[in-house]
């Protein structure tokens, strides 16, 4: 029997102001926008991934975010208790992406081994001490209908998610597409480690994902809006 597509959930827990110069590589305009902070959840009922981890409040306050609430509240309000969660994808390891791994006790992370390569973060460490980290090399499938794929240029192993959904193959984009924008004018975001290869995530993320509106990118407020709202802040593919 073929598994049943995924359900693909963005749960709002911060957000910022900012400007366009921030977000768009050569903007040099600083129009005032908003970000918004992102976990995602994709389950099918059978399995469940979350993608990303977000920050702890200490930290969002600490670097002046809006912080709206725990991610882990966030996952129970869509039923995906974080303690019961076995795998979670770690796009990459900026701040805002690894900061809740003790919400998920029993949970395998997977990483790019690149990433791992060029970043020290202590808390990974010790988690690849108790034989939680999983490291991938490229692509891998993590379970049916979920895989992963390195992509680099926003960090050096910046990976992105293609899941099984209803309607042909998504791609939870992450960082490697913060706002639609990048992807769709190809147009990078201003913070990046290797910036020829922001441009080929761009293709590979068209390459992956089934159609345009099958991309869902890492911290745009536009994913509110596009997607069918279930919750406060709460949003389904």
């Amino acid at each position: 029997m073929p598994n049943a597509p995924y359900r693909i959930y963005a749960v709002r827990y911060a957000h910022r102001a900012c400007n366009t110069s921030e977000a768009f590589y050569g903007d040099y305009h600083k129009a005032p926008m908003t970000m918004d902070y992102f976990v995602w959840a994709l389950t099918n009922g059978t399995e469940t991934v979350v993608v990303d981890l977000g920050f702890t409040e200490a930290v969002g306050t600490r670097r002046g975010r809006q912080f709206l609430r725990c991610p882990g509240k966030g996952l129970a309000e869509i039923g995906v208790e974080a303690a019961a969660v076995k795998h979670v994808i770690l796009s990459h390891f900026h701040y805002d992406h690894v900061g809740n791994y003790a919400l998920f006790p029993n949970a395998t992370f997977y990483v790019q081994d690149s990433e791992m390569a060029f970043y020290t973060v202590c808390a990974l460490i010790r988690l690849n001490y108790d034989k939680r980290l999983q490291f991938v090399d490229g692509s891998r499938e993590i379970v049916p209908g979920i895989a992963v794929h390195h992509v680099g240029g926003h960090t050096a192993g910046m990976q992105i998610v293609t899941v099984a959904h209803a309607r042909g193959q998504a791609v939870v984009a992450s960082d490697a597409s913060h706002y639609y924008r990048n992807f769709e004018e190809g147009i990078p975001f201003n913070t990046l480690q290797d910036l020829p290869r922001m441009y080929s995530a761009f293709a590979k993320i068209r390459e992956l994902a089934s159609s345009p509106d099958l991309v869902l990118p890492g911290h745009d407020p536009l994913v509110l809006e596009r997607l069918k709202r279930v919750g406060n802040g709460i949003v389904e593919m």
